[in-house]
């Protein structure tokens, strides 16, 4: 299994969590603003270029209103079709 943040099934979970903040309209300085950190911190997780861990992925979830068991089960469901796609 491959841990790599190059990965390509952790870059389908980061392309989903910053579509739908893209799709509420909110922007990176938005998210960091309402995560108390700074907007490189967003963007390097983002671009793939920090690992986000299971707490950090709640926490934005929670920011953002989305449930993260409904995101969870999103991502797993694309998974799934996409595997079986193969």
């Amino acid at each position: 299994m491959d841990k790599s943040i190059h990965s390509h099934l952790y870059h389908q979970v980061i392309g989903r969590l910053r579509g739908k903040r893209e799709k509420m309209g909110i922007t990176q300085v938005q998210l960091a603003e309402l995560l108390k950190v700074n907007q490189t911190f967003v963007s390097r997780i983002e671009t793939c270029d920090r690992r986000l861990d299971i707490i950090e992925l709640h926490h934005i979830c929670q920011v953002l209103g989305i449930s993260f068991v409904d995101f969870i089960q999103e991502v797993d469901k694309d998974i799934l079709r996409k595997s079986e796609g193969e």
